[in-house]
């Protein structure tokens, strides 16, 4: 008798395990940065980011979201007036440091691209003929 619960204790620890990695849910993180431009402004300007990072990705009307091995984000684009706020959400398996500094990165990114693209261009000198 004393075996077959002990089996039994075993076979259900094993279980139990098995399903803990199952359970277990990403760690999240969020922010979001007021942009000078309007929605399809926001929604260039993560597209952008986007193709810098090189990772698989999918288009929303008003969101884009990236995908990595460990984790995933997506960035939301709201009007706010004659602005539009980005809404950055990001996941990762295990870290919620690295969804943390991931947001913060992509907002950074998403400011300096917004102000690298409202500045004039450069007129070029004519040549004299």
């Amino acid at each position: 008798m004393k075996r077959h619960l002990l089996s039994i204790g075993f076979v259900g620890l094993s279980l139990v395990s098995l399903s803990l990695p199952a359970m277990a849910r990403p760690e999240i993180a969020s922010g979001d940065q007021l942009l000078e431009t309007d929605v399809a402004g926001c929604l260039s300007l993560a597209d952008q980011y986007i193709a810098e990072l090189g990772v698989e990705s999918d288009q929303g009307s008003i969101d884009r979201t990236g995908y990595f091995e460990d984790g995933s984000f997506r960035i939301l684009c709201y009007g706010a007036g004659e602005a539009s706020l980005a809404i950055v959400f990001a996941t990762h398996n295990e870290s919620l440091e690295v969804a943390a500094n991931f947001i913060q990165m992509t907002l950074a990114e998403l400011a300096r691209g917004q102000s690298v693209s409202q500045q004039p261009d450069q007129a070029q000198p004519a040549a004299n003929p």
